[in-house]
């Protein structure tokens, strides 16, 4: 049957309309797919950020508490040293005190001595003034009587000598009691002058005392304010965990979310007759070492340490279902590998890639096909390869199905 123009003409509209319609909401699906992955994405990296502040936070009270944990220990080792020195000076001044209590009693001592003396010296003093005055007598007519009772001339030639040897002797024992008192005065004023010293010396050391006791003071108010400095860590510490603990599950969340998005560009691929062998092959031709394991810390992946530069690998044929940048993981490549016998899913993820992936979502890739270079984009702290692989959705670890 032949076609008029004008039908065929109607036909051709109609197409290119169709065309046009499918080409719209084809562009219009990818642009909304893109949008709802990067509203996850950002909502993923804003609970990330909410959980490294709080950890940060976490850290710092943490150092904050063992810092004053440390001045504490500093500050209670000072105060045992400043306790031993002031039950040392203590002691030097109880001795002191002692010392100073046996000079008085010796300066007492030697006052009594001094006075006795001095007792003895006026009494020795007033007999001498008593016996000049009686010489005085005699000279002033007393002595011719004297003279004149003498019976022999011996009596008469030695009455002046006995009277000079008296006044001679008188002299010398006044000079004898007073060279005593003097020393004894001189040993007195040396027992003072020991004694002022003493007591300079007690002076001091309780100068000392009350300087250590001051110091003692501001020890143990320097404990105190570390005390309330580890309990006031200690409650910040508590109210850190529950922010940490209600910020992990915001992060946890958002995960969920962003894995079942990425579970979701996998599905748009599930009915591909893909069949997955397990046969999988490296993911790098080398690596230096395994830096961090799945599972620590809540590590997704497996990392294995490489150059910056060195090939990724496809450990299998597949699909490409994602090839973009990701705050996290940087620039990265999703591939769906198909099904294996028993109809389980298979995927892979290869992150931190140094620049743009070399294949693009969508496109069919082989074992072993180069899909991007190790690099060190996204949160990352050293070229390597972060590498994730799921099973039916659900992460595994990769190191136990991928050779390495």
């Amino acid at each position: 049957m032949k076609i008029s123009p004008t039908i065929k003409k109607i036909i051709s509209m109609v197409l290119a309309v169709s065309m046009a319609v499918t080409l719209t909401v084809s562009t219009s699906t990818a642009t909304l797919a893109d949008d709802k992955k990067s509203e996850l994405q950002a909502q993923k990296e804003q609970a990330q950020q909410q959980l490294d502040a709080i950890q940060e936070k976490i850290k710092q009270n943490q150092a904050n508490k063992e810092n004053a944990e440390d001045l504490k220990e500093q500050y209670e080792a000072q105060t045992e040293v400043v306790k031993e020195k002031i039950s040392i000076v203590q002691q030097y001044i109880a001795q002191v005190q002692q010392d100073i209590v046996t000079k008085e009693q010796e300066i007492e001592q030697k006052q009594k001595e001094v006075d006795q003396k001095q007792a003895e010296y006026d009494e020795r003093w007033a007999g001498f003034k008593e016996r000049l005055r009686a010489m005085q007598m005699l000279n002033d007519g007393g002595s011719i009587a004297l003279l004149s009772s003498a019976t022999n001339l011996y009596q008469l030639l030695t009455f002046a000598d006995t009277l000079e040897q008296i006044s001679s002797k008188d002299e010398e024992i006044c000079r004898e009691i007073e060279a005593e008192r003097v020393a004894l005065e001189q040993q007195r004023t040396e027992l003072e002058n020991a004694k002022a010293e003493l007591e300079a010396n007690q002076a001091e050391l309780e100068a000392q005392n009350a300087e250590l006791d001051g110091l003692r003071s501001d020890l143990a108010a320097s404990i105190q304010q570390q005390d309330a400095t580890i309990s006031a860590a200690d409650a910040q510490a508590e109210a850190l965990a529950a922010e940490e603990e209600e910020a992990r599950k915001n992060l946890d969340k958002a995960a969920a979310e962003l894995d079942a998005y990425l579970n979701a560009q996998v599905d748009k691929y599930s009915d591909a007759a893909l069949t997955c062998s397990l046969n999988f092959g490296p993911a790098l031709p080398s690596y230096k070492y395994i830096s961090c394991v799945f599972g620590t810390g809540g590590h997704r992946g497996t990392d294995f340490a490489a150059p910056g530069g060195t090939a990724i690998y496809a450990v299998a044929d597949g699909i490409v279902t994602d090839a973009t940048y990701h705050y996290s993981w940087g620039n990265y490549v999703q591939i769906y590998h198909g099904k294996d016998d028993e109809g389980n899913t298979y995927s892979t993820l290869y992150a931190h890639m140094v620049s743009a992936p070399s294949v693009s979502a969508g496109q069919n890739v082989t074992k072993g096909q180069v899909i991007g270079y190790v690099g060190n984009t996204g949160y990352s702290f050293g070229n390597h390869l972060h590498l994730e692989m799921k099973i039916n959705g659900v992460l595994v670890n990769a190191a136990n199905w991928i050779p390495h």
